[in-house]
This record gives C-alpha cells, structure tokens and sequence, in this order.
C-alpha cells in the first residue's frame, strides 16, 4: 500500500468519527445546520485524495464541534481553544497551499493534514467524554 493510501485510510478514521460525533450532537435544533454541513464536507473528504480538501473539512468538523460544546455545554471551556487552533492551522493552511508548489506543497500540506488530524482526534476524544454527560434519552418517551 502506498504512503498517500495510508495516510488516507489514517485520515478516514479520524473523519469517519468526527462524522459519527457531530451526528450524534445534532439534535440541538440551533446547531444542526452548521454540523450537517460539517458532516457534507466530511464525507466527502473521507474518499477525496485533495489535501486542501481534506484540510478544510477537518478545520470545518473542529470548527462545527467547538459548536456544538458551546451550545450543548455552555461551560466547557474547550470551544475557544479549539476555535483558536482551527484558526491558526487554516491560516498556515492557506500560506502553505498558495505559497508552494509541486512536491514543497505536497509536503507541507502532508504536515498540516496530519497536524489538524492530531487535534481532530482529541477533539473527538474530548465529545466522546462530554456525549457521556447528556442526559439519556428514554425509549419510552418516543
């Protein structure tokens, strides 16, 4: 298997939970069209070999999650740190996509994917934490 076949499938996994996450906090009326959009760019990310695309829909799901938090859990404190980061890494993003070219933008665009993976994995590590402090829904009241 190639380097870009494994890192895609690396990738995937990161998506593919992101997806499940935000799909699970969706509920809240106020928030679900921002996720459903984050979820659109993610799945479509998921078979995209674009780096620039899989780049934005990982900086969309962190974007779409610090959301979430803030709306579902109003103190959490992670949304703005989350929101700062997203910032950052889609600034260096941008300077790295149009500033190179060829294999220099393979290169660092490599490096931010992976980096903004790093953060989406916590991120999901961090919903998966709070998504076991929502009240359970009862069977009964459907």
């Amino acid at each position: 298997m190639s380097k870009l076949g494994i890192f895609v499938k690396t990738a995937g996994g990161v998506i593919a939970t992101s997806v499940a996450l935000l799909t699970a906090l969706r509920e809240n009326p106020q928030i679900g069209e921002g996720i459903d959009s984050a979820i659109d760019k993610l799945k479509s990310a998921t078979n995209s070999e674009n780096p620039k695309l899989r780049f934005d829909a990982k900086i969309g799901a962190i974007e779409a999650a610090a959301t979430a938090v803030e709306e579902t859990f109003p103190d959490a404190i992670e949304p703005e740190g989350w929101r700062r980061q997203a910032k950052a890494l889609r600034m260096r993003g941008e300077l790295a996509w149009n500033a190179n070219r060829g294999k220099t933008r393979r290169k660092a665009m490599k490096a931010l994917n992976t980096e903004t993976g790093e953060v989406l994995a916590g991120v999901n590590n961090r919903l998966i934490e709070l998504q076991s402090e929502l009240p359970k829904r009862s069977i009964d009241a459907d």
